[in-house]
């Protein structure tokens, strides 16, 4: 019986220039908490315009400007809050 060797193993990748090795992309962030309050918010204000006889769509197109500019200050006020405790 005969045997044989198994191959070297490959050379190690090297450390730097363009045959560096790839490495994945980091994962997303997640989206901040205001933008989920807002697409629920959203979304419940267009059930109700759709369920309800009531509520027409002007309506809801002023509850989605009402609810987009509170989205906005709320953004505001998170980074003047960043840029202050980096002082």
């Amino acid at each position: 019986m005969t045997s044989t060797q198994p191959p070297p193993p490959p050379p190690p990748p090297p450390a730097s220039g363009y045959e560096r090795q790839h490495y994945p992309m980091p994962s997303m962030p997640a989206p901040p908490a205001e933008l989920i309050v807002f697409l629920l918010a959203w979304v419940v204000a267009l059930i109700v315009t759709v369920a309800a006889d009531s509520v027409d769509w002007p309506q809801f197109l002023t509850a989605t400007t009402l609810i987009s500019g509170a989205f906005i200050i709320s953004r505001g006020i998170a980074k003047a809050g960043k840029v202050f405790e980096n002082r």
